[in-house]
């Protein structure tokens, strides 16, 4: 599929990858400069379909941050699916790393949460404090409408009587997002993230 600006949706095996070493190639050049991340699925005993995912979306956020690629492609746009796995929420575990010279950090280092900001992420969160935090920490502007539904998240919630992936509601109703925040969420971050819709859509 192609929205006019050529995109591809990536299947990110993250542990066989070794992104501080990859350098521009022509195939990467060709690929996207819209990608969107999203894990694989599991066939290990380790883990569940869904721990899985977290895992390997978290190590995509983390590997792409510590490797040159955001250098040799400043224009390219990156959405990491379910969130962001647990990054956003284990944010200031990483706020400290880039500090802290004992692990490599240095005190004059960008700080984390605007590294961050390099990423787009989807709104595929079952609990809404989850939900609030990404869009608190990262801003509305960074974060597309989605949901699985149907999907893992299809089974309802003892406390609303709605599925937990029903999101839409959950975001029409956080009242620290204004009217053009949720219109960006919805609407807006699509277009800015796949330009070419606007060569499909009225």
């Amino acid at each position: 599929m192609s929205s006019g600006s050529r995109w591809t949706i990536a299947a990110f095996h993250a542990v066989r990858c070794r992104l501080r070493t990859v350098k521009p190639r022509p195939a990467h050049q060709a690929a996207s400069e819209s990608i969107h991340i999203h894990s694989a699925g599991c066939y290990s005993d380790r883990e569940t379909y869904s721990e899985h995912f977290v895992t390997e979306e978290s190590i995509a956020i983390l590997a792409m941050l510590r490797s040159e690629v955001f250098t040799d492609f400043p224009s390219l746009r990156v959405m990491i699916s379910h969130g962001g796995g647990s990054v956003p929420y284990q944010v200031g575990r990483w706020q400290a790393e880039v500090l802290h010279p004992g692990l490599g950090g240095n005190p004059d280092s960008e700080r984390f949460e605007t590294s961050l900001r390099r990423f787009w992420f989807d709104t595929v969160l079952h609990y809404p404090p989850s939900l609030e935090l990404l869009l608190k920490l990262v801003g509305p502007d960074r974060v597309l409408f989605g949901t699985e539904k149907p999907g893992s998240g299809s089974a309802p919630n003892p406390e609303t009587g709605l599925d937990f992936d029903d999101i839409k509601p959950v975001i029409e109703g956080f009242d620290f997002l204004t009217d053009a925040d949720r219109k960006a969420v919805f609407e807006d971050n699509a277009r800015a993230f796949f330009p070419g819709l606007k060569n499909h859509l009225a």
